[in-house]
């Protein structure tokens, strides 16, 4: 059945679906004027996983490393971020999320299910209920997906 669910659009679909969720995400939902979306995607990415090296930070966002060194820089200097060093490795550091960083991050977590919640309410309440169901389904194999997404992403790194 994998190999018929494929090939019958399945990734289409999907994608699509995506590409969608996105769009309604920065247009609609998202306010940009506290941060950047490359920022906003290191920030999350730290918020998430928890304190990271710079480099597998870089290479998880799928930037340079001295771009990702910029960004952080900008980022400390903002008191969003901090550094502090590795307890594992006394020669490396580690990036986290300060409170301040953390305040931000939750306020524009705020915003957008409030956001969406004022776009929901203009769905019937069945659609609303579908979409619901279908978004409880949907995200523990999304979250799958992240995963081996970043599991191809540390595979390729370690090829290079």
């Amino acid at each position: 059945m994998e190999k018929s669910v494929l090939a019958s659009g399945a990734s289409d679909c999907v994608g699509d679906l995506l590409d969608q969720a996105l769009d309604l995400t920065a247009r609609f939902l998202t306010d940009r004027t506290d941060l950047g979306a490359s920022a906003a995607f290191a920030m999350n990415r730290v918020n998430r996983e928890g304190p990271i090296r710079l480099t597998a930070l870089a290479a998880k966002e799928g930037v340079s490393q001295p771009s990702m060194t910029q960004l952080i820089q900008r980022l400390e200097r903002q008191d969003l971020v901090a550094r502090f060093a590795d307890p594992d490795d006394g020669r490396a550091c580690l990036i986290g999320i300060t409170p301040r960083g953390q305040a931000l991050l939750d306020d524009r977590k705020r915003l957008r299910r409030e956001r969406l919640a004022e776009l929901m309410s203009t769905l019937s309440p069945e659609d609303a209920h579908t979409l619901w169901l279908s978004s409880q389904v949907a995200f523990p194999i999304l979250d799958r997906l992240v995963e081996n997404a970043d599991g191809s992403l540390a595979a390729a790194g370690r090829e290079e």
